[in-house]
């Protein structure tokens, strides 16, 4: 990925892990029903399509789920799902081989229907990008700024209504819900949030922030950071760290890395570009950087691919 190439912050995350849907499913209720499901290593999605029901994170207060809404968790712990807030959860489901998934009365029509599913993250910046995501992304449907989302989720309602719903439809539509998600930079879901977006929705950070994303190459210092928030050197700092999670030099170098790997996995480029591109003076300076950071050097690396 090059990094004058426009995109965003968000986007550029996003597509530097390079979600890939791995399975989603139909999940739908009726009648009276609440099943509890084991924790998931892998971020989780899911799509409200119609109807209602209670989804209860283990640690989190509650979440009322309505069609239309759109929830987005980095790791899933475990949960009750149901139909209500006093339904008692009978049933403890496995992953199903089936594509749909019914609770409750199994005759009749479905009251709740919704599209479940896991992503799996590009492993060599999963470890690197995927702590600066929101633990928790809800989206409800009556957000005044949620149009286009509504739009997504209406073509994923669709196809999952055809006769033949496509499978890779379906992953691109989710991957394409997740970006715009992400862009609308939701206010947080049981407690603080921290990393990128967070970042952005903080008015003092979001400057240095967006400043630092579209010309990565540059010799950036706290310094100049700061100065680009319009805040003292320790005031931005201290920000920085609280909200992003890591000092700022660090989230640089990690930003580096990644757009590093990124592009000795995904391009034809010569050492000295990639180290043009991600701010480093040499092809020896960043080579040094790169096997210091990840333990390889970056032929090594590229060659792993």
């Amino acid at each position: 990925m090059n990094p004058d190439d426009g995109l965003g912050p968000v986007e550029m995350l996003v597509s530097l892990l390079r979600p890939k849907t791995v399975e989603s499913k139909i999940i739908s209720g009726a009648g009276g029903w609440s099943v509890r499901e084991t924790p998931y290593a892998d971020p989780a999605f899911c799509v409200m399509l119609e109807g209602f029901c209670v989804l209860r994170l283990d640690g989190h207060e509650p979440i009322e789920l309505r069609g239309g809404d759109f929830l987005f968790l980095t790791d899933m712990p475990g949960f009750v799902m149901a139909s209500g807030h006093d339904v008692i959860p009978t049933t403890v489901v496995a992953a199903p081989a089936s594509r749909d998934v019914r609770h409750g009365d199994s005759d009749g029509p479905a009251t709740m229907r919704m599209l479940g599913g896991y992503f799996r993250f590009e492993r060599d910046n999963a470890s690197l990008l995927a702590p600066l995501l929101p633990r928790i992304v809800l989206v409800r449907r009556d957000e005044p700024a949620a149009v286009r989302l509504h739009r997504i989720v209406e073509l994923i309602a669709g196809e999952t209504d055809s006769p033949s719903p496509c499978g890779l439809i379906l992953e691109r539509l989710v991957e394409v819900l997740l970006v715009e998600a992400m862009r609308m930079r939701t206010a947080p879901v049981g407690g603080e949030q921290r990393g990128l977006i967070a970042g952005l929705s903080d008015p003092v950070l979001a400057l240095a922030l967006r400043q630092l994303h579209a010309d990565v190459a540059q010799g950036w210092t706290v310094e100049r950071l700061a100065r680009a928030a319009g805040v003292s050197r320790a005031v931005f700092a201290e920000r920085f760290s609280r909200t992003l999670g890591m000092p700022p030099m660090q989230y640089l170098a990690q930003w580096r890395m990644a757009l590093a790997k990124d592009m000795l996995r995904n391009e034809d480029v010569s050492m000295t570009e990639v180290a043009r591109r991600t701010g480093y003076l040499s092809a020896s300076a960043f080579t040094t950087a790169f096997t210091r950071m990840t333990g390889s050097s970056p032929r090594e690396f590229a060659r792993s691919g």
